[in-house]
């Protein structure tokens, strides 16, 4: 005899799925996730979304199906998740984040990567374009990029300590190692370019 989920058996990840990533400190759902991954597979199929798990890493979300090139139906098939667009700077800092990330990993931290407000801008000093003398302007500008990797997920504001942000290692998804070299390198360049310009 199959087993029927109830409401709150898929109920609870699925809604956190939708709402954003899931992470495996977020009890009862992260547990219900593992137990019925195939069942919520099968349900966000139905609605052309793949869920994507990393258990070793701790968090699980959901990617929009790509559509193939002979399935005209697929293209049709109205986007249930939206791509976010990231302005230079936005793209800049989450690509320096995942750098870091990628240091503090290389040598051997086992603990969680947590910077403040002020190691952020710092990272972003060098990318700055010398022109601009406004410095205390471009700073409260940055704190909003900053506030605003927080609202996707990329970064944890900390509780305990105002201005400091741990950086979720969701980030390894975004911005897959293999790329970060390539994405970095195009970055310094368009950032050369906007300061001859």
């Amino acid at each position: 005899m199959i087993e029927i989920p109830d409401q709150s058996t898929i109920g609870i990840p699925a809604v956190w799925l939708l709402r954003g990533i899931l992470y495996r400190n977020k009890m009862p759902a992260w547990e219900l996730l593992l137990r019925y991954r195939g069942r919520l597979e099968a349900y966000f199929e139905v609605i052309n979304l793949n869920l994507i798990v990393d258990e070793a890493e701790g968090y699980a979300y959901l990617r929009q199906k790509e559509a193939d090139a002979e399935d005209a139906e697929a293209d049709d098939f109205p986007h249930l998740m939206s791509r976010r667009t990231l302005s230079y700077p936005l793209t800049l800092l989450l690509v320096l984040l995942r750098k870091r990330l990628l240091e503090f990993e290389t040598a051997g931290n086992e603990n969680r990567l947590v910077l403040s407000e002020r190691d952020l801008i710092e990272m972003m000093r060098i990318y700055w374009n010398e022109l601009d003398t406004n410095e205390r302007k471009r700073e409260d500008q940055l704190v909003l990029h900053i506030k605003k990797l927080a609202s996707y997920g990329f970064l944890a504001p900390l509780k305990s300590e105002k201005d400091r942000y741990e950086v979720n290692n969701i980030l390894k998804a975004y911005v897959p190692i293999e790329t970060l070299k390539t994405i970095l390198e195009a970055l310094q360049t368009y950032a050369r370019e906007r300061a001859e310009s």
